[in-house]
């Protein structure tokens, strides 16, 4: 790993640290992939499936690059195409930290999150980071034996702006509670959501980056998509227990 690679893992402890009462100050370094390589490293599994409803399109691996020290998750009307990566590892509690910018074209998704089981049923377990393309929503949700919890966050009249530069976004799932974190332009995390939640099923690390296919539940979430093109860009994945 690049010298570059160890200092920023050394600023995400610091910043950690400073996180406001949601992850222990001893938190440490658990994994850590800063996307500079030619391949993506052996501990993510590349999506080549259909998930139905309310997802438009097939991932693919043809949509997951890697460039500049970036992982881009791209999707496409034209191809029917998107992407998305997961753990091969499970987690189960700790500080889940990404440095991303999410595509800005609205009725899409970008997003990072972890998850397990079977969609809407009792075995589905969630916490979520996502962003509804154009919209300066940050959803912020979880499931716990299928039942969602969901609270949208109005980054713009926070004064933060999603779409025009990369930032750190982090998710501290403790045994009874979940804290969501966003960190301003000034460099400082701001608690945006804490929740009473005890979730103790381990669950797979995802990200992904797709659009809805405009029926149904899709115009609500994501909303309408137009068919363009898009890509949501990610710097760093860190994780701490």
């Amino acid at each position: 790993m690049k010298i570059l690679a160890r200092k920023l893992i050394g600023g995400c402890l610091l910043a950690l640290a400073s996180l406001s009462n949601s992850v222990n100050a001893e938190t440490t370094q658990v994994f850590f992939d800063d996307f500079d390589g030619r391949a993506l490293s052996s501990a993510w599994q590349i999506a080549t499936w259909v998930n139905g409803p309310p997802f438009g399109c097939t991932f693919s691996n043809q949509d997951v690059h890697l460039g500049k020290s970036l992982l881009n998750l791209g999707f496409s009307g034209n191809s029917g195409k998107c992407a998305e990566i997961r753990t091969k590892n499970f987690w189960q509690h700790g500080a889940f930290v990404v440095d991303m910018k999410p595509s800005a074209v609205p009725g899409t998704v970008s997003s990072f999150f972890l998850y397990d089981g079977v969609a809407s049923t009792a075995s589905h377990y969630e916490i979520d980071i996502e962003f509804v393309g154009g919209s300066g929503l940050l959803h912020t949700n979880y499931w716990i034996a299928g039942q969602q919890h969901p609270q949208d966050i109005d980054l713009r009249a926070m004064g933060i702006d999603p779409y025009k530069a990369s930032r750190r976004y982090s998710v501290s799932w403790q045994p009874d509670v979940i804290v969501w974190h966003v960190m301003n332009d000034a460099g400082q995390w701001v608690e945006v959501r804490r929740a009473a939640a005890a979730i103790s099923a381990p669950m797979k690390l995802m990200m992904n980056a797709w659009y809805g296919d405009n029926i149904g539940s899709a115009l609500l979430f994501p909303g309408y998509y137009g068919g363009q093109q898009g890509t949501a860009q990610y710097n760093s994945v860190w994780i701490g227990k």
